[in-house]
């Protein structure tokens, strides 16, 4: 779809984990195609990073700092953002954290956290804006990680909570019927982010080994286009492609 017609239509994407990585260059790629973003992040000062990188002929987005882990504050997010754009269109969760932590070293403590910012946030705030994702007929990308599928080295926690968001993807589909709506998984390997530059130096993993995050922000942008139903309710491995030629 075009600029011009997103903007006579006045699409909503609210995009989780806006203030850097994958969900900075997804709000700058959506707004450059027209899309009225809500910034959704931890960090209100990231948020407002991201929104100057819009371009000047981009819709204002709105910026909201809340904290995944704190679920029951979900459906209020969602009421702001409909009462400031009258709409909800797609749902980009793409925040995440990702402690590293031995099984051994596994408590209770590690794995609700866990789970309450990569599972339970992202679910209800698909959940509180389910009524207006059927009536736009709506999208939802889920971006969870190969871990779910081949677990990394001590990152246990992080790959169940992955998993459940695999389930959630299953789960919108399961439900969605004929209401139109669509929901897609992604499972990236290694991003370069500023996540996984705390969790390994590039001595040891090199920057070409992983995927840039607008490579990511694009294939988003690809389900949200339409171009990527064959995909839907399915998980998609993204790894870096070492076979193209040099």
């Amino acid at each position: 779809m075009s600029a011009e017609a997103l903007a006579s239509t006045g699409k909503v994407a609210v995009i989780t984990g806006a203030g850097s990585g994958v969900g900075r260059a997804t709000a700058i790629l959506l707004a450059e195609e027209g899309w009225r973003c809500a910034l959704l992040g931890r960090t209100e000062t990231k948020l407002a990073s991201t929104a100057a990188a819009f371009a000047v002929s981009a819709p204002s987005p709105l910026l909201i700092e809340c904290d995944l882990g704190r679920s029951e504050e979900m459906p209020v997010v969602i009421r702001r953002i409909i009462e400031h754009f009258g709409r909800i269109d797609a749902i980009l969760n793409i925040a995440g954290i990702a402690p590293q932590v031995p099984i051994a070293e596994t408590n209770a403590s590690l794995m609700r956290s866990t789970l309450d910012q990569n599972l339970v946030g992202p679910t209800i705030l698909v959940a509180a804006a389910w009524p207006e994702l059927v009536q736009r007929r709506g999208v939802v990308v889920n971006v969870s990680s190969m871990s779910s599928i081949d677990p990394f080295h001590h990152f246990t926690a992080y790959a169940a909570s992955k998993s459940g968001l695999d389930s959630l993807t299953r789960s919108i589909m399961a439900e969605a019927a004929d209401t139109g709506v669509r929901a897609f998984t992604l499972n990236p390997g290694a991003i370069e982010t500023p996540l996984l530059r705390r969790l390994v130096d590039e001595e040891t993993f090199p920057t070409e080994l992983a995927l840039t995050p607008h490579a990511v922000a694009e294939e988003i942008l690809g389900c949200i286009e339409g171009s990527r139903d064959h995909r839907i309710g399915q998980p998609f491995p993204m790894l870096v492609d070492h076979d193209q030629p040099e």
